[in-house]
């Protein structure tokens, strides 16, 4: 019998071949497979990470600024809105994020981009200590237009509810503390429909563009 022959006379490696053609066949459809139900997952996530947040105006909250005005969503209703949260004494975060967006704006005003409509709101998360008169003093430090608001503590504490605000309490000592909170800065449309946000430490160049995005 010729070696190269099995019983049946085919060629001798005709089944294995067949076998790893099979094989390499159901690979390819598991991984297609798996790549679309990876593609259909995110699209559905991103879709309820953008549709999850309610516009800007639909959240119900009433605070004071740094002027001691009272403010309301519907007072920044119909220009766009780069909100975060913070407090004054805040070492490294908070003084970072404004500085950011305020070169970010210098950034914009350079490629003769009208950034003047933008509201930057910074809602602290300290309101024991950041009262409007510290609020003020704070962000006189900073050329960034920035409103500050604050309230007493059961609002402000309503409204990092309302937006999903991290804010831990981390005791320093001798009476001393801090805030370990949320970085993010949320993103708003002039209409009050949610855009996205920035994260800390994001590229100069990505944070530009996000803001333009909303303008």
């Amino acid at each position: 019998m010729d070696d190269h022959k099995n019983a049946s006379g085919q060629p001798a490696e005709s089944a294995p071949s067949g076998r790893r053609l099979w094989v390499s066949i159901g690979a390819v459809l598991a991984f297609v497979g798996l790549a679309v139900g990876i593609f259909i997952v995110s699209d559905r996530y991103a879709e309820k990470t953008v549709s999850g947040f309610p516009n800007f105006q639909d959240y119900e909250f009433t605070l004071t600024d740094h002027t001691g005005r009272t403010a309301s969503p519907g007072r920044f209703a119909g220009r766009p809105v780069a909100l975060f949260f913070g407090f004054t004494y805040c070492p490294d975060v908070c003084p970072t994020t404004m500085m950011n967006l305020a070169a970010a704006r210098d950034a914009l005003a350079e490629r003769g981009i009208d950034s003047t409509a933008l509201q930057i709101l910074f809602v602290t998360v300290d309101p024991d200590r950041d009262t409007p008169q510290q609020l003020g003093e704070y962000l006189s430090l900073f050329d960034a237009d920035v409103i500050g608001l604050t309230g007493d503590p059961p609002a402000v504490r309503d409204v990092l509810k309302r937006f999903g605000i991290y804010a831990q309490k981390v005791d320093q000592g001798d009476g001393d503390y801090i805030y370990d909170h949320s970085a993010a800065v949320f993103l708003y449309r002039a209409d009050g429909s949610f855009k996205g946000t920035i994260v800390h430490n994001e590229p100069a160049d990505f944070i530009v563009e996000k803001l333009k995005s909303i303008l």
